[in-house]
């Protein structure tokens, strides 16, 4: 089966439970995220240059960096490849309707990319650009901020670059993973904290402002 992802309605993972203060939010907007991994999906499959698996491979990597068995996923997503079908030379294993789930969950639900939040908020930017966070993180989760709105470029960069990309835009997709991963190597997403979230006047919720107070009874 292909991983190409087409629909909107991906679960998060099992693994991390229901998001307890209300939903889970995306800091990189779906829609890239969809984006980059289908034209990575698409090149690897249909082409046979080395920078093609390379780059799917370092940015699955970075997606999940505990998926299982990822060489052998990767290897069997050419098993789509109409060409070799035709040809007779394909001998490799389809991806089961599972194995499809499991690699698009993972495309789209990166754990470094979400954040735990109120459901119904004011100040959500959609698909439209990136929900940065600033207030009420860590230093560590401060530094992975920063680091997502720089592949937040990188990554609109690559789309921008056509939907045929070339060797030389792979190879730059990979420096770029490879550069990002030690800031954003996690497991879970970032927790729901009340200094993080302010609630209107309307009962909707926003992200605390840098330098907007917070005490206990506000959050």
């Amino acid at each position: 089966m292909n991983p190409r992802i087409t629909v909107r309605n991906i679960a998060s993972p099992q693994r991390w439970g229901p998001a307890q203060a209300g939903a889970w939010h995306h800091i990189l907007p779906f829609s890239l995220l969809r984006d980059v991994w289908n034209r990575l999906v698409d090149r690897h499959i249909e082409s046979q240059i080395p920078e093609a698996r390379v780059a799917l491979r370092q940015y699955l990597l970075l997606l999940d960096r505990s998926l299982p068995g990822a060489d052998s996923l990767i290897d069997r997503m050419r098993a789509e490849n109409t060409g070799q079908r035709r040809a007779g030379h394909n001998t490799l294993q389809p991806l089961t309707v599972s194995e499809a789930h499991q690699l698009a969950t993972a495309a789209v639900w990166p754990p470094w990319n979400t954040v735990e939040g109120p459901a119904r908020r004011s100040d959500d930017p959609g698909d439209t650009y990136f929900d940065r966070f600033t207030s009420g993180l860590t230093a560590e989760e401060s530094a992975r901020m920063l680091t997502i709105e720089r592949l937040f470029r990188q990554l609109n960069s690559f789309i921008q670059s056509g939907p045929v990309p070339s060797a030389g835009s792979l190879a730059q997709l990979t420096q770029s993973v490879l550069a990002a991963r030690p800031a954003l190597a996690c497991d879970r997403p970032i927790a729901y904290r009340p200094e993080m979230w302010v609630q209107d006047a309307g009962g909707l919720w926003r992200k605390r402002r840098d330098g907007e107070a917070y005490t206990a009874a506000a959050g």
